[in-house]
């Protein structure tokens, strides 16, 4: 268990920027300390915002009345959680102000009264990128040079300044002719995007008066803007909004911008006519991008932001349907229906659809869930990001090719690609220096970011569904029903079914790890079509079969994704240096190799692990160290698998018709005996990895639902 926040007893108050209280509380307690509720004497530490300490809200006044609490804000919470120790409290002190000056540390203080622009004027936004990220309290969006100079002098930060050039670049110099390329973000003008919430919410009057504008051709006028460089501590966004009002017709272009994470400034030209209001939009599109808004798909420019393209294709659907839902249930109160599934069932599918899992899942990632939410990350993106690794993965491997495929230096490219893929992939670094994704262990980090990403996307459907479903069904029947499973039959403890797989998690246990197991539930499992795709392929019948029933682990928010459209493998576009035997599917004979991969800490210590009858084939290409090739290699020799060997193995095997008849044939470990640690051995792992590169040799057989500690 981590020991960040070990003998810390920790409280919050406030409402925190991008990050719900839930996922804070999880960063407390995976980090070893103790989340209060309220205000009492063994209080470490409040964490809260600069505009509760100034409203002199009820635990911030109780904390400074016992003078041993100290009161900080959110980011020393965020950035001592990622550094893996407490920071420095110096820095992130929170203290009532009476007027909008620095704050003595030199951190900026934020003021949420900052008056907004609101004539119909569009000469006021030109000034805004000339201004902090994060502007020191009570600054107001600039109304000239000279604001915006003395605002320069002032800056805390100067490495997160928006102070590029607003002239914007003629369509002559623009970009070169690109390929055209299909928009996702072109949709029907009846489509309901939502309008930037965190802005709204601060204004005094409602979201509900103005939507975004989408043209009659389709294209919808919301543009989100990224650029991190990590030479300047660049983490910054940039958002841009042509909102109507739905009463009057008049035109808004919207506009925040600061350091990914926080809220940053706002700033709004107001009262415009649509082609005025267009012309701001686009201009301001343009100074920011380089690009015209016409060519937002084209290449990025160097220097420049990011238009990150996000995904609104379901936002219609959902609308309708939660509109009809919504009215129905007003007109006949709606009694929530019996669901038809088992208890354990029921455990089972509200843990792997469980939002808070999944905004924890994505907060230890450091990934901006705010920025890109699920639902709106297009596969283009993912596939990029997925892009840029691999080019990396390629770099460092072979430092050369830094000069002969870039001409530029092996330090200047790789920071280069870095910021490139934390611009498509938001990242919240707080006021932490982006890193240079320099190493094997750093790139197979953000692969894992990626796979996870995609699967969550699936989970994120299958949940929308769910919500607008008009079946009459429980939302658990209609998520569990969207797994597309011809069975999930849970064990009875008592069966010899359930006991040998009992026996198998926890005498397969290796002794290197610290996982304590409590079995709630098993299930067996039949995926829809697995069998038959099995059956029909060229591994049914081998005569060199070698089946075993091995371990599969992945994070509880993995099983939507990977239920309903069965493990995977990793796309050509990722880089193969982040898998060590190459892009497979990989399984262990050791369960707590496994459980390591569950991550139970972000699902309240509930970890799904999952046993697979796997075809290996004989021989199998043997391996003691790793080869980022051995798919090629294992082709090349007639081998259906590899076997990345470990220390430690199992005793023997035994056929798994102990289990289940229909798993007479299929190997398992004989735990009878414990694992064994062989001497005379060169292999570099310490458990034996098995990786198929074909997802027609798996066939899934079981889900263990099991507590880790």
């Amino acid at each position: 268990m981590a020991t960040t926040f070990k003998d810390h007893i920790i409280a919050l108050s406030g409402t925190f920027p991008m990050h719900k209280q839930a996922v804070l509380i999880d960063k407390i307690e995976s980090g070893g300390g103790t989340y209060s509720a309220k205000i009492i004497d063994t209080c470490t530490h409040l964490v809260t915002t600069q505009k509760d300490v100034e409203d002199n809200k009820l635990k911030c006044k109780q904390a400074a009345a016992l003078k041993s609490i100290k009161i900080v804000s959110w980011n020393w919470l965020l950035d001592s959680a990622a550094d893996g120790k407490p920071a420095s409290e110096a820095s992130y002190l929170l203290a009532a102000t009476p007027a909008p000056t620095p704050a003595t540390n030199g951190r900026p203080l934020r003021s949420s009264r900052n008056k907004l622009q609101s004539n119909g004027s569009t000469t006021n936004v030109s000034q805004d990128d000339d201004e902090n990220d994060v502007p020191a309290a009570g600054a107001a969006p600039s109304k000239g040079k000279k604001s915006a100079a003395s605002s320069k002098a002032k800056r805390p930060i100067p490495a997160d300044d928006d102070d590029e050039d607003d002239a914007t670049t003629s369509k002559s110099q623009d970009e070169p002719p690109a390929k055209k390329q299909k928009d996702s973000k072109k949709a029907s003008p009846t489509l309901k995007v939502p309008v930037d919430g965190p802005l709204w919410r601060r204004l005094t009057f409602h979201l509900a008066t103005h939507d975004v504008f989408i043209g009659k051709d389709g294209v919808i006028y919301d543009a989100a803007l990224n650029q991190t460089n990590s030479s300047n501590n660049n983490n910054k966004f940039y958002l841009i909004q042509l909102l109507v009002d739905k009463t009057s017709g008049k035109c808004t272009v919207w506009m925040r911008w600061g350091r990914v994470g926080e809220f940053g400034q706002k700033s709004r030209a107001a009262g415009l006519t649509l082609d005025q209001a267009k012309d701001v939009f686009e201009k301001k599109f343009s100074s920011k991008t380089g690009l015209s808004w016409s060519k937002r798909l084209s290449s990025p420019k160097a220097g420049k932001y990011t238009y990150l393209e996000r995904n609104y294709e379901d936002d219609s659907e959902d609308n309708g349907k939660s509109e009809k839902k919504a009215k129905k249930e007003v007109e006949e109160e709606v009694k929530m229906p019996e669901c038809t599934l088992s208890r354990p069932v029921q455990e089972f599918v509200g843990l792997i659809f469980n939002q808070r899992h999944m905004l924890s899942t994505m907060a230890s990632m450091s990934y901006d869930a705010n920025k890109l939410p699920l639902g709106k990350l297009s596969k283009r993106i993912l596939m990029a990001g997925f892009e840029v690794l691999k080019n990396l993965s390629e770099l460092v491997t072979n430092p050369s090719l830094a000069v002969q495929n870039y001409g530029q230096s092996y330090g200047q490219i790789t920071e280069d690609l870095s910021n490139q893929y934390f611009t498509l992939i938001p990242h919240v670094f707080g006021r932490r220096r982006p890193p240079v994704i320099g190493t094997l262990d750093l790139i197979k980090r953000e692969v894992d970011l990626l796979e996870t990403l995609t699967d969550m996307e699936i989970a994120n459907e299958i949940l929308k569904d769910a919500k607008t479903s008009e079946t009459g069904l429980h939302p658990l029947d209609v998520q569990f029903s969207g797994l597309g499973l011809d069975e999930m039959t849970p064990l009875e403890s008592a069966t010899t079914e359930y006991k040998e797989l009992d026996d198998y998690l926890v005498k397969s246990h290796g002794k290197t790890h610290h996982i304590r197991y409590n079995l709630k539930h098993v299930f067996r499992v039949e995926r829809r079509g697995e069998k038959q795709r099995f059956e029909k392929s060229a591994f049914a019948n081998l005569p060199n079969s070698n089946r075993r029933l091995l371990w599969h682990g992945s994070r509880s928010t993995n099983y939507g994704g990977i239920l309903s459209q069965g493990l995977r493998i990793a796309p050509p576009e990722a880089p193969v240096t982040g898998y060590m035997f190459g892009k497979g599917v990989y399984f262990a004979d050791i369960s707590s190799k496994s459980a390591n991969y569950c991550s139970a800490h972000s699902s309240d210590r509930i970890g799904v692990l999952m046993l697979c009858d796997v075809e290996l084939g004989n021989p199998m290409l043997e391996l003691v160290d790793s080869d980022y090739h051995a798919g090629e290699n294992a082709k090349k020799q007639g081998s259906l698998s590899t076997l990345g060997k470990g220390q430690t193995v199992p005793q023997g095997w035994k056929d798994a018709g102990c289990v289940s008849e229909d798993l007479k044939g299929v190997l398992m470990p004989d735990v009878s005996s414990p694992p064994e640690t062989l001497d005379d051995t060169d292999a570099w792992l310490q458990y034996n990895e098995y990786i198929v590169y074909d997802v027609a040799q798996i066939r899934v057989k079981y889900l263990l639902y099991v507590h880790m500690s």
